[in-house]
């Protein structure tokens, strides 16, 4: 298990680049990609399955701004968010609300302290496409949740190379002086963030107990939102 997650940290590590400015990063950015749009949809979708003192989950949940933010939604629930990077892990400490807690797990295999149908509701924001696999994380969201219990994905799906990289403005990859670490560092990245396509997740949730609900394309489709109910 420690080797396991030592594997993902060091994974983690090098797709975030410098940890503590990833984590502050997520922090900035927090409010573009939980928008209006994005609570209106989950309202839709995640409120009529909450319970009068729900539990809620969040997965991979970085910095822990979602955190808060559920406990000021929702008052009276459990925000319960999981996470393995240490720097993460640190930032979110620092600012977890009372009646928030934290888990340090490993998503590649979970293995939750948590009884099977315990949790109303989960998220897997900018997660899935990190992770080498992740079909045990979506086994352990499944068996956490209560019948019924629905789940919201939001990640980033497969694009065009070319419009990859005019979004990410570095179409200076052609350049002669972009030298080789810079390139190897954006074609990474670009396989990392096109790991799966929306179809991919929508036959990675329905092959792990989900049916599909939504499908929001995003950001012209190179992100989708996705909201799912556990059969």
């Amino acid at each position: 298990m420690t080797d396991t997650l030592d594997k993902t940290r060091a994974m983690l590590a090098k797709h975030h680049r410098n940890g503590e400015e990833f984590a502050q990063l997520m922090k900035d950015t927090f409010a573009g990609r939980f928008d209006e749009a994005f609570w209106r949809e989950w309202g839709a979708w995640i409120e009529p399955a909450l319970s009068a003192r729900p539990v809620i989950m969040d997965l991979g949940t970085g910095p822990g701004v979602m955190l808060r933010t559920l406990k000021e939604r929702y008052p009276v629930a459990c925000i319960i968010g999981v996470e393995a990077a240490p720097y993460m892990l640190e930032a979110a400490r620092a600012i977890l609300p009372e009646g928030a807690g934290l888990l340090e797990a490993d998503l590649h295999d979970p293995r939750l302290p948590l009884a099977d149908k315990s949790v109303d509701a989960a998220l897997a924001a900018v997660v899935l496409h990190e992770m080498n696999q992740p079909v045990r994380a979506l086994q352990e969201v499944h068996r956490l949740l209560k019948p019924g219990g629905r789940f919201c994905v939001l990640d980033w799906v497969r694009a065009p190379l070319a419009q990859y990289l005019a979004a990410e403005g570095r179409e200076d990859v052609f350049a002669p002086q972009c030298d080789t670490e810079q390139l190897e560092d954006v074609f990474i990245h670009f396989i990392e963030h096109n790991r799966f396509s929306s179809d991919d997740l929508r036959y990675l949730l329905e092959h792990t107990g989900f049916k599909v609900l939504s499908v929001t394309p995003l950001r012209n489709g190179q992100f989708a939102r996705i909201f799912a109910e556990k059969l």
